[in-house]
């Protein structure tokens, strides 16, 4: 059933939500990042999207990667596609605000692409939704999106004209073990069918809250 949520509680913990330096607490957070992370298939972009399209004051976040464009993919709208000297130099210029390398190509988010007069609505994985609760500078909202392994399979298989069936199902495992254990906690939002009822999201308590600036 899509729009049932909840606040997952862990014992584990990557970070404190309270930065400090050495004359005390950091100023409030400059930026607000709504963030979306699931197993593949889950319908994170489909649900970013929708959030973007939907919901006033809201802003879609382009993260930039190294990897070559899979053929439904739009440079500027799924990705931003750059060469790993391109890449290197935003990292080195600290204009990332996280990073991962997967299989020898980068992903990262840079800060180019937020905006502190926006609800930034992004798609990441647990190490960059990791690296955002650490920045002082962002307040954040994870929340998980899943759906059952059927579905999320059929997904990967029907998005691609040729799917890499290997490359779909090494996915597939590596996500089992990934989502194992996530230390940090997270709204939980079922997205199950494929019937459009994305409006559910912003009901969810957590959620609402936080579109509402509360």
């Amino acid at each position: 059933m899509i729009g049932m949520g909840r606040m997952v509680m862990n014992n584990l913990n990557c970070m404190d939500n309270q930065t400090y330096t050495a004359s005390g607490l950091v100023p409030p957070p400059q930026y607000k990042i709504l963030a979306l992370f699931g197993k593949s298939g889950a319908g994170k972009d489909t649900i970013q999207q929708w959030i973007v399209n939907n919901i006033p004051n809201t802003k879609g976040i382009v993260s930039y990667t190294t990897r070559p464009k899979r053929d439904y993919e739009v440079n500027g709208k799924d990705y931003y596609f750059i060469d790993d000297t391109e890449f290197a130099f935003k990292k080195q210029q600290g204009l990332m605000l996280e990073t991962t390398c997967f299989r020898d190509w980068y992903y990262g988010t840079s800060i180019e692409t937020i905006s502190p007069h926006y609800i930034n609505v992004g798609v990441f994985n647990i190490q960059g939704v990791c690296s955002l609760l650490a920045d002082g500078r962002i307040k954040v909202l994870p929340v998980q999106i899943e759906a059952p392994p059927r579905v999320r399979l059929e997904r990967n298989f029907q998005r691609e004209h040729y799917p890499d069936y290997t490359e779909i199902c090494r996915r597939f495992l590596a996500d089992e073990k990934d989502f194992q254990n996530i230390c940090f906690e997270y709204v939980y939002f079922n997205n199950s069918d494929d019937n459009g009822e994305y409006f559910n999201i912003q009901n969810i308590p957590a959620i609402r809250e936080f579109l509402q600036g509360q």
